[in-house]
């Protein structure tokens, strides 16, 4: 147990006396989970500006414009004369949309036509483009539905009548788990779970290139492969924990995330989620012999983590094949039950499957971190016993 203690005292000096993996493993998370949400803060976008090109300039037509920009997402401040004065205006980037309003807009309601209008959204910005969608969709449907209530009441209904006539059936919609509907509610959790990954492996590819550089591996070249390696993990799960946890519920509740589950059920797949990246992690330090190959190889990771993990593009659109591939990246799963744990409210039981694999995977990175580990301790032996020969045959010589 001695031995044990020692090696995991080496290697808490080796991160704290080591600048670089300190920025790594403790400054970026700290930055990474602070800059990012306080950058998402306002959570939807709001009086984003949009120019409104009104052919017709009556009074339901500019009714709807106002409509418009009394919504909370658009900002009409051009009026402009036609496409292209609103064309010019967009790629000047002083606005983000255009309503387009043509010629005859009332004389089509007063005959009782069908009617039409035409929006142009800046399809590169997502959020600015599928807002401005939203608004003039509730803006039109509105009037659209104003107008049908006017034309029944013109037939004989009361205004209550011809009101369920014209939606005979009201609905309501809830935000599930994101009550805000905002963009941090839904990406930020899982993204500093996978950021929480990635510094780890660099982090701890680093130390273990610098244990190579500065002969440290040399020191405990005589241990056993699994001591070194579970004593080694241990360090980074006391160092880390405690950091996981502080994000995910001092910053969640400051920054005004939903914060439900129970935290014991959140520490129970922490424990499992830090120990497969850990061991992840000393399987590829193991092999490294410069500090600065863990950042080369590793950083390249993160779009393919990424793109597996179920973040930018949900599994139901993957083939299946990718998405089991991505389970073997411990935040592919780690995700999906930390996010059900507290965004969502699950308990322990609900995500005994991701749960399931992240145990196998700390298994199977725990197995191959000691082959990695016995690797780099057989190599030094035999480094070690070659010099000795070599100096037994000078000595005999001289």
């Amino acid at each position: 147990m001695k031995r044990f203690w020692k090696i995991t005292k080496t290697e808490f000096i080796s991160i704290f006396r080591d600048g670089g993996a300190m920025l790594i493993l403790f400054g970026a998370m700290l930055i990474y989970g602070t800059l990012y949400p306080l950058i998402y803060a306002p959570q939807v976008v709001r009086e984003f500006p949009v120019a409104v090109v009104d052919l017709d300039n009556t009074p339901p037509s500019r009714k709807l414009v106002r409509m418009l920009d009394a919504t909370p997402q658009a900002d009409v401040r051009y009026s402009a004369q036609s496409l292209d004065e609103a064309k010019a205006l967009f790629l000047d980037r002083k606005i983000y949309g255009v309503l387009y309003i043509p010629e005859g807009y009332e004389k089509r309601i007063l005959a009782g036509e069908q009617n039409h209008v035409s929006l142009y959204a800046d399809g590169g910005y997502f959020l600015l483009y599928s807002d401005f969608l939203g608004a003039v969709g509730a803006v039109v449907g509105t009037a659209g539905a104003e107008v049908q209530v006017g034309t029944l009441m013109a037939g004989g209904l009361n205004q209550q009548q011809a009101k369920w006539t014209a939606m005979p059936v009201a609905y309501g919609v809830d935000m599930l788990y994101n009550p805000y509907g905002g963009y941090a509610t839904a990406i930020l959790p899982p993204v500093l779970i996978l950021i929480a990954q990635q510094l780890l492996l660099v982090g701890i590819g680093m130390v273990g290139g610098t244990w190579y550089e500065k002969g440290t591996w040399r020191k405990f070249r005589d241990y056993s492969a699994t001591r070194l390696t579970f004593a080694k993990a241990t360090a980074y799960l006391f160092l880390y924990i405690p950091l996981m946890l502080y994000i995910f519920s001092f910053q969640y509740k400051f920054f005004g995330y939903p914060m439900k589950g129970n935290h014991w059920d959140l520490l129970l797949v922490f424990v499992p989620y830090l120990l497969s990246v850990i061991f992840l992690g000393l399987t590829l330090g193991a092999l490294f012999r410069k500090r600065e190959t863990s950042m080369m190889m590793l950083i390249v990771t993160s779009v393919f983590f990424l793109i597996v993990s179920g973040i930018s593009w949900p599994k139901e659109g993957m083939p299946e094949w990718i998405y089991a591939l991505g389970r073997i990246v411990p935040s592919s799963s780690g995700i999906d039950a930390l996010v059900r744990i507290r965004t969502m409210g699950g308990s322990l039981s609900d995500v005994v499957p991701e749960a399931v694999t992240l145990w196998a995977l700390t298994g199977v990175y725990g197995l191959t971190a000691v082959l990695a580990t016995l690797r780099r301790t057989r190599e030094l032996q035999a480094a070690a016993e070659k010099a000795r020969e070599e100096r037994r045959r000078e000595m005999e010589e001289q």
